[in-house]
């Protein structure tokens, strides 16, 4: 758990589908339900902040290429590399 989290316990009751346990347990160094449940919640939370990450980066990179693209070079992108190559 990271230094800037703050542990909430909330106890709740839920039926968990048998098969989906047991092919969790597969892939979990858990030792309990409880453990696994965590594991699973950190992963989610983990996968969704990436893809949030992913597509605010697509958007920032598509509003940068928007501004860049009234710009032009004074050379080809393939002129400057053979020069700069050449140094």
């Amino acid at each position: 758990m990271c230094a800037k989290c703050i542990r909430v316990h909330m106890r709740t009751n839920i039926e968990l589908n048998d098969e989906l346990m047991r092919e969790a347990w597969k892939h979990s160094a858990a030792r309990t339900k409880r453990g696994l449940i965590e594991e699973a919640l950190l992963t989610y939370i983990e996968v969704q902040a990436e893809k949030h990450r992913a597509a605010s980066y697509a958007s920032r990179m598509r509003e940068v290429q928007g501004r860049l693209s009234g710009l032009r070079l004074r050379e080809s992108p393939h002129a400057l590399l053979r020069r700069d190559r050449s140094r």
